[in-house]
């Protein structure tokens, strides 16, 4: 179909080729050959009037125009699939839509396997996918990539649609042997012991307890940076090290390591996990039903009153 002399099936391609900037992958992801990814290329810059997409070195680079063009295409085709998605009412108990998400393992970890268990039981067929947090996840829900961000809410942007799903609070975790406890643990000993600690990312973004810890200008000594919530228990297990950690997580893990819970020797603020999507799959029948589950979900382990 062409619209205003463009074959609309175009659109497609230049969103991937403007998402990856690179040929050979935008071809991978189209399941296109490469020769058939230059071919669409060159017919997209002979209608635009314009390379949309430049060597420069190794790489290559959008133009101003594939730069002013990218995320108008991408709201385009979101809003066309949500369009589309939007023709018929979702059958829970007939569908095998694919759900994907972008969550740490720690929400992995202490609501999704109940979210799981709740698709399973209305939509047998149903499935999900679940990504670790990167460098930006916001930008993978603006282009339409994930159906749901579940993340602390200060890392989530302001631009799409959000509700806040339950609250936890941060505590100390350390070795059951440690010779600290609750009434020894001061700040300036919390300061001075050895932590492991989580970033992620290839920009190693870290994580919201040490955010807060830089805001009040607090150093701490590093023994081990991790990737994952769940695997810092057992770097603490037979050392002096203590970590900062999720209540609902460490509560898990106590429960049968030989690790022990102790109050944080500072105010650190309540977190909110915080649910996103795109504005354009505001009105998405699937999603408006696996929104309501994970609602109810997040309710039934002691949640926010939602």
């Amino acid at each position: 179909m062409r619209f205003y002399g463009l074959d609309l099936n175009l659109l497609v391609v230049l969103d991937v080729l403007l998402s990856e900037q690179n040929i050979t992958r935008a071809g991978e992801r189209l399941h296109l050959s490469q020769p058939a990814t230059s071919a669409a290329l060159a017919r997209l810059r002979d209608y635009f009037e314009d390379d949309l997409l430049v060597q420069i070195g190794r790489k290559m680079v959008r133009t101003p125009v594939g730069d002013g063009l990218s995320q108008p295409i991408r709201d385009l085709l979101i809003q066309m699939r949500a369009t589309l998605e939007n023709r018929a009412l979702f059958k829970p108990a007939e569908s095998s839509r694919k759900f994907t998400f972008i969550v740490s393992d720690y929400v992995g970890t202490v609501l999704m396997p109940e979210v799981s268990r709740r698709i399973n039981q209305e939509a047998p067929q149903c499935s999900i996918e679940m990504f670790p947090p990167h460098n930006t996840p916001a930008e993978q829900i603006e282009r339409g990539e994930i159906d749901l961000l579940l993340l602390p809410d200060m890392q989530i942007r302001p631009d799409h649609p959000t509700q806040a799903l339950f609250d936890d609070e941060f505590v100390c975790v350390m070795w059951q042997d440690h010779p600290l406890d609750a009434q020894s643990l001061t700040f300036e000993q919390y300061k001075l012991m050895p932590h492991v600690v989580v970033r992620w990312g290839e920009r190693r973004v870290p994580t919201v307890d040490e955010w807060f810890l830089h805001k009040f200008d607090v150093e701490r000594r590093f023994d081990v940076v991790t990737n994952t919530f769940n695997s810092v228990p057992s770097f603490l297990i037979g050392t002096q090290r203590l970590a900062t950690m999720h209540r609902r997580l460490a509560e898990r893990w106590t429960s049968y390591l030989p690790l022990k819970i102790l109050p944080l020797p500072w105010g650190a603020p309540r977190l909110t996990i915080a649910m996103q999507w795109n504005k354009y799959q505001q009105h998405d029948p699937g999603l408006t039903w696996l929104r309501r589950l994970i609602v109810e979900a997040a309710t039934a382990m002691g949640g926010r009153d939602l």
